[in-house]
């Protein structure tokens, strides 16, 4: 029973690494472009924003590169986490179903 939980934990373990790590490199590239794109339509400096409310008014505004590309890393780091934990579910799941079907796992 115990290299079955290593088994489990070794899957679960690499597979977040994995699926986590790969997210927030490919999302970093589509961050870095969305940030060549904002920085190049900035003026003075910041990013002029705007939007609907909703009772139907217009609004406008403004951000800062600077706090945009804040915005960006947290999301960064938010999809990276929930990747990985959804990466190393369905990784250890499929372990757990493949050593129940070898009959390394006994179901009493």
């Amino acid at each position: 029973m115990a290299s079955v939980v290593k088994c489990l934990g070794t899957m679960a373990i690499g597979s977040f690494i994995g699926a986590a790590g790969s997210a927030y490199y490919l999302q970093k590239k589509m961050d870095k472009a969305a940030l060549a794109v904002a920085s190049a339509h900035a003026k003075d400096g910041k990013i002029p924003i705007g939007g609907q409310t909703k009772d139907g008014k217009m609004w406008d505004g403004s951000i800062t590169v600077d706090e945009f590309k804040k915005q960006l890393d947290s999301k960064t780091k938010k999809i990276s986490l929930i990747r990985g934990a959804m990466g190393s579910l369905g990784a250890t799941l499929i372990a757990a179903i493949t050593l129940l079907m070898r009959g390394k796992v006994k179901v009493k």
